[in-house]
């Protein structure tokens, strides 16, 4: 009874463990390790000669062995080892583990089956998140290449019908209108409106306009879903560009009012023989009085000038470039206006020089005062030079 209790001090509950058993793998429960090796220090004290009576009632102190020291094997002065008591009997540390199904951590625990408990791994739930982390990345990877390869109409027009641009000159403000009123981004609804009309072989000015709104705006988006966008996103960069940059008419204003002094056509493509046989890639603004510096020139954007002076062929002209690669082509003029010179930032409506007839090349071609304007959009559908009919954006922004 009296090494019963000596053991329950020493913080081995007896009973539990006898009750418990062996384990389910077979081994041997830690408190019943931690009482074998209570038995064994017993029995070495008690084979010195020390009966269990004189442990609990002291006879250990009175030989001069502590309780502390027998706890955390700190022999007193004339203690077990002044006796010569082995000191391999003492155990290393005696303490009472706790059940597995105690749960110490900090964390939530979820209930198992038989009353157990399992808590959550930190370092388990960073890895979890990161796993879901990558995974919604991947599926956003795949819903974006999807758009994008995903099968669609293929709008694949001939590059002389997109430069030709024979879109109605009237739609582009129209579209313009629609496109602010519904939110609508403007390049897109003119390459869907564009697309849907295979870029207008032909010259258009019978269009009806009145059917813009019903056919193209409301039904903007499932249009959009009908075309590659892969095929059709160069169109909408190019329009993007062109109508983003352009801001002001060439000639100043009041130049081209009603009683305007200068005139303008279609003239894109028209055959003749100025540098040879070639068509026309722009258009010609005419001064209606044939008087050489009389109307002035001025930029259509902001930009950088890439080229200014004299050429054979063009006579006095300044090419600007803006930020989105579009390039410029003002010539034949009378002179050029002082500060432009290449390298330098000019700003939309700065003037450039005056509408003049110089160059005609080898063949000294004597032409009326105009001004040749050209424009060249930078583009990935069309290796090299890609230049477009002004007339429908000078329609426009007059």
């Amino acid at each position: 009874m009296r090494s019963r209790q000596i053991k329950r001090r020493l913080g081995i509950d007896v009973r539990r463990k006898r009750r418990s058993g062996r384990g389910s793998s077979g081994r041997v429960p830690e408190a019943r390790r931690s009482e074998d090796g209570a038995r064994s220090f017993f029995g070495g004290v008690l084979g010195e000669g020390l009966s269990a009576r004189s442990i609990s009632s002291g006879g250990i102190l009175s030989r001069g062995i502590s309780s502390e020291s027998v706890l955390d094997r700190k022999p007193a002065a004339g203690g077990i080892l002044s006796r010569g008591l082995p000191s391999m009997g003492l155990p290393k540390r005696i303490s009472m583990p706790f059940p597995r199904h105690i749960s110490l951590s900090r964390n939530t625990a979820f209930p198992r089956r038989k009353g157990r408990y399992r808590s959550i791994n930190i370092r388990h739930m960073k890895e979890y998140f990161f796993r879901l982390c990558v995974i919604l990345l991947l599926l956003i990877v795949v819903i974006g290449a999807w758009q994008v390869i995903r099968p669609g109409v293929r709008i694949r027009p001939r590059p002389e019908t997109v430069a030709a641009f024979n879109t109605p000159h009237r739609a582009i403000g129209i579209l313009q209108e629609y496109a602010q009123q519904h939110g609508i981004p403007f390049a897109e609804l003119f390459a869907v409106f564009n697309a849907e009309n295979d870029f207008f072989p032909e010259q258009s000015d019978t269009f009806d306009l009145n059917v813009l709104e019903v056919l193209y705006v409301q039904d903007f988006y499932r249009l959009m879903r009908r075309y590659n966008m892969r095929s059709l996103t160069p169109y909408i960069d190019m329009y993007n560009h062109l109508f983003s940059e352009i801001e002001t008419f060439p000639i100043p204003s009041g130049w081209y009012a009603h009683d305007a002094s200068v005139m303008f056509g279609n003239s894109w493509g028209v055959s003749h023989n100025f540098q040879g046989n070639r068509m026309h890639m722009g258009t010609a603004i005419v001064d209606r009085e044939n008087m050489r510096g009389r109307v002035p020139v001025v930029s259509m954007t902001h930009g950088e000038v890439a080229a200014a002076g004299w050429d054979n062929n063009l006579g006095y002209f300044v090419g600007i470039t803006t930020i989105n690669g579009t390039n410029f082509l003002y010539a034949h003029l009378d002179s050029i206006a002082q500060g432009i010179a290449a390298g330098q930032i000019v700003a939309a409506g700065e003037p450039l020089g005056q509408m003049g007839a110089s160059g005609g090349g080898r063949s000294n071609r004597t032409f009326p005062v105009h001004l040749h304007l050209g424009i060249s959009p930078q583009v990935d559908f069309v290796r090299g030079d890609f230049w477009i009919n002004p007339y429908p954006i000078l329609r426009y922004l007059e």
